[in-house]
């Protein structure tokens, strides 16, 4: 059913409640046209992680790489009529979304990158997956694939890039973006030390929209498996990612908060935007704009941008009878949350998102804590299964305006409330996770002080009631419009709605049926609408409206300490200074000893290498190097030798060593090592005495942060690792 058919309904059904001078109020439609550009794009990845064995039942998650996924990002799946990305998804929201093709489009043939650039990072179209395209050269490709996703409604197109690159390559690349009408790239690790394609599109297309990361260390926050009363991100004041981030927030236009596992999605982003934003407000130079992926509702309630993934296809791919999909796995339903996407998407038309550096920000004292257990059809992070993922943000959140006041018997949901630079007001209730129930939505009273009457508010989430405080007295106002996000046309609601001096109060119910009024017909959205007063005195707030706070510049101490070791090793293993460099001893299984890196390694390419050998003559002889995001090794990498049986091995950390990737090598005596890493290409190769193993990793590994020892029920001997950039 159209949407205009869909408001006429909803104004006759809604005017049946209401008094009798407002049966014949004509509603304005309180969403304004699309904008000719966006920052906010519907992105290829998940589903191109999908279709990885797409309309089978999976035994085991060994083909479910992102390599893999790479190979599924073709011309068919965007494009074909029954099932296309392009051609299905977003059908009510592509106007208000960039159409971003991820990882995988550009060529795999070296000799066919006329400009240069690494392989993930030259803008040339592997031939093969866009046949429509066969011929033309670089440029022309890009005007003609923006071209025909225009044609289907889209905003435009948008590219996803990865690694460093020169300044000339990087001019070369903005020219033929430029040439193409492209307006986004998402630039997914690398080119964070120069930022030359940032320069170089300053010099030559300034509209052009740049993304930039840091990585977040995996796929959760840090210390997620500890019993603390905080989770703080790897952004925090002290992380080891503060520093990156700072610097990409001056040298781009929007910096992404990175990948969240969906069973904890909001809890781990809100922390992180919380980290960011307690840092960087009212400090001009932080220019960018954070966007929070697919957290849409959240993102209405914090003023930023969304990097939508979520696409409707389940129980089209399973692991051994149950669907599969490790970014929008769990009892939320995210396939089922479509609207979601597009209501937000509309809210962005009233309310642009805003930079990090811009306005205050202030966060409650309380912070609430979500949990619960990992499974392998929940995340591709094998370390976290069968374990308690434990995650944490702040109760409530608000930029430019005091903190809304939250009440509620038990358990409070997450709320989030902006004053956006150009008047709106946006208000998000977001849900919560436990062992018990991994998605529920608590119902609180929620009061929210609006700054100016006249402006519009927008409301998502689940309420039990929401209470607007006004600056004075609305009670001369003759139309409270309101309208579900969705639709084209609102209504009046005054007689619905209870007005008391400056207080406006909804109940959570009403919002629920108005705020879902025009979803589509099996859609679990969350409600999302907009209001807007009229006539009569319509305050505006005083200037002691906005509070009066500080740039958060020191963090709270916190709740776990570390036992340095020799030179500034620390962890569950044993380690001592030797002639021979380190002897390293573990007591029990996958025991691990790390030191920081002076700087963290976020792109390209490095190699570490060390020597080390068996310290007795003991039957259980092994040694590894470990290569990792976090201070737990959680996130890692380690390489090495299971020396007493005869193999060398390479594996992304887990908790059960013993079943990884390994080979046979004669590894008696002494072990010359060498493990090479592209974090662009996400592999990584392991060289003892001359014999290699390869493994390719997941995202959870974004970032090298730490370098250290990992032994096994072993007593070994390690020289310094030394560490060589390429």
């Amino acid at each position: 059913m159209k949407c205009q058919q869909l408001s006429v309904i909803m104004s006759l059904v809604i005017a049946c409640t209401l008094p009798v001078n407002t049966l014949f109020a004509e509603g304005p439609n309180l969403v304004p046209p699309p904008h000719d550009h966006t920052a906010n794009y519907w992105c290829t990845w998940y589903a191109q992680n999908y279709w990885i064995g797409r309309g089978t039942d999976l035994q085991n998650l060994q083909g479910v790489t992102n390599q893999a996924a790479r190979e599924e990002l073709k011309e068919d799946a965007i494009f074909n009529e029954k099932d296309g990305w392009a051609t299905n998804y977003l059908k009510r929201g592509r106007e208000d979304y960039l159409f971003l093709i991820d990882h995988g489009w550009q060529t795999k043939d070296a000799s066919k990158r006329i400009a240069g650039g690494p392989a993930f990072f030259n803008l040339v179209a592997q031939e093969s997956d866009f046949p429509r395209y066969f011929g033309l050269e670089p440029k022309e490709v890009l005007k003609r694939f923006n071209e025909d996703i225009k044609a289907l409604g889209w905003n435009s197109l948008g590219i996803w890039t990865r690694g460093d690159v020169t300044i000339e390559q990087a001019r070369t690349f903005v020219e033929w973006s430029k040439y193409a009408g492209i307006t986004y790239w998402k630039i997914d690790g690398g080119d964070t030390k120069e930022f030359n394609a940032y320069k170089a599109k300053e010099e030559i297309d300034p509209r052009l929209v740049l993304e930039y990361v840091t990585g977040a260390g995996g796929n959760i926050n840090p210390k997620w498996e500890q019993n603390l009363d905080s989770y703080p991100s790897v952004y925090d004041i002290g992380g080891k990612l503060q520093q990156p981030m700072l610097r990409c927030l001056q040298h781009s236009d929007t910096f992404r908060t990175y990948d969240a596992s969906p069973l904890l999605m909001s809890v781990t982003t809100l922390r992180r935007t919380h980290d960011i934003l307690k840092q960087t407000q009212q400090q001009p130079k932080y220019r960018a704009i954070l966007n929070v992926q697919d957290d849409c509702n959240i993102a209405i309630g914090l003023g930023v941008l969304v990097a939508s993934k979520r696409h409707p296809n389940i129980n089209e791919r399973t692991l051994q009878g149950r669907d599969l999909h490790h970014q929008l796995s769990g009892k939320r339903r995210m396939q089922r949350r479509i609207n979601e996407a597009e209501r937000f998407g509309r809210w962005a038309r009233i309310a642009p998102a805003f930079p990090a550096g811009d306005g205050v920000y202030l966060s409650s004292d309380l912070e609430l804590i979500d949990r619960c257990e990992f499974t392998p059809w929940d995340t591709w992070a094998s370390n976290t299964y069968g374990k308690v993922v434990s995650q944490s943000a702040p109760a409530i959140m608000a930029r430019n305006m005091p903190l809304p006041k939250v009440e509620i018997d038990g358990m409070p949901p997450y709320v989030c409330a902006t004053t956006y630079p150009n008047g709106p007001t946006g208000i998000a209730c977001e849900g919560r996770v436990s062992i018990d129930d991994q998605w529920f939505h608590p119902r609180a009273k929620v009061t929210v002080r609006i700054k100016d009457a006249s402006q519009p508010i927008g409301i998502v989430g689940h309420y039990d009631r929401l209470v607007l405080e006004f600056a004075d007295s609305i009670e001369d106002v003759r139309y409270v419009w309101a309208q579900d996000l969705l639709s084209d046309e609102a209504v009046d609601i005054k007689g619905k709605v209870r007005i008391d001096g400056a207080k406006l109060s909804i109940d959570g119910a009403f919002i629920d049926e108005l705020g879902t009024f025009a979803g589509d017909k099996g859609d679990n959205s969350a409600p999302g609408m907009v209001l807007k007063l009229e006539g009569g005195t319509l305050p505006v707030a005083d200037e002691d409206y906005t509070p009066q706070v500080s740039p958060v510049t020191q963090a709270k101490r916190r709740q776990f300490k570390i036992t340095k070791q020799a030179d500034g090793y620390f962890g569950k293993a044993q380690l001592s200074r030797s002639p021979y460099g380190y002897r390293v001893t573990a007591s029990g299984p996958a025991q691990v000893v790390l030191r920081e890196l002076e700087e963290a390694v976020t792109s390209g390419r490095f190699s570490i290498t060390w020597k080390m050998k068996p310290a007795n003559r003991a039957a259980t002889k092994n040694g590894m190097i470990v290569l990792s995001s976090d201070e737990d090794a959680n996130a890692a990498l380690c390489g090495g030798s299971w020396i007493g049986a005869n193999e060398i091995t390479l594996f992304e950390n887990d908790s059960d060593w013993g079943n990884d990737h390994s080979r046979s090598l004669n590894t008696h005596g002494e072990l010359n090592c060498r493990v090479d890493v592209d974090l662009d290409l996400r592999t990584a190769t392991l060289t003892v005495n001359g014999d290699e193993v390869e493994i390719a990793f997941s995202e959870s590994v974004t970032s090298i942060n730490y370098v250290g020892f990992g032994v096994h029920n072993a007593d070994t001997l390690f020289t310094e690792p030394r560490i060589i950039h390429r």
